[in-house]
């Protein structure tokens, strides 16, 4: 009897060049014009999440800021991320076209330039969804949010 083995080594994937190909192809079009179709998905995140006045509340990957507007709408201090300048220069726009203050910053969602339990409250739409390490995005996601 003959017994077969594997030398197969997984390897894994390039998350970089992932990364730089999602951010070419989101910064090329305008996402813009579809993402504002789904401004009531930010308003009616916001409202279950009960956000209320003082809160601090971080965006990953909010692209043109939908959720980021409807928070800064119920007062809260925002925090929007992204890891594409032109998304970001558009969610700004709609800002301060509304007079609502933003603090735009570029970020990775697997990487977050922000301390431990830094916001009562981390969200992302549609984002993080896209993220080539889901385990990873979702570790910093928790990682940056206060406990409870």
């Amino acid at each position: 009897m003959q017994t077969a083995t594997s030398s197969t080594t997984a390897t894994m994937p390039d998350y970089n060049a992932i990364k730089t190909k999602q951010q070419t192809t989101w910064g090329a079009g305008d996402y813009g014009r579809v993402g504002v179709t789904l401004q009531i998905t930010g308003e009616l995140l916001c409202e279950s999440m009960d956000l209320y006045a003082g809160q601090t509340v971080l965006d990953v990957a909010s692209g043109n800021g939908n959720v980021s507007l409807a928070a800064a709408r119920r007062f809260c201090k925002v925090v929007s991320t992204d890891y594409v300048p032109a998304l970001l220069d558009q969610s700004r726009r709609r800002a301060a076209a509304d007079g609502l203050a933003i603090d735009y910053r570029e970020a990775d969602a697997e990487d977050l330039p922000f301390a431990n339990a830094a916001f009562d409250n981390v969200v992302s739409t549609f984002g993080v969804m896209f993220t080539p390490n889901q385990p990873q995005a979702a570790s910093e996601l928790l990682r940056v949010c206060k406990p409870g």
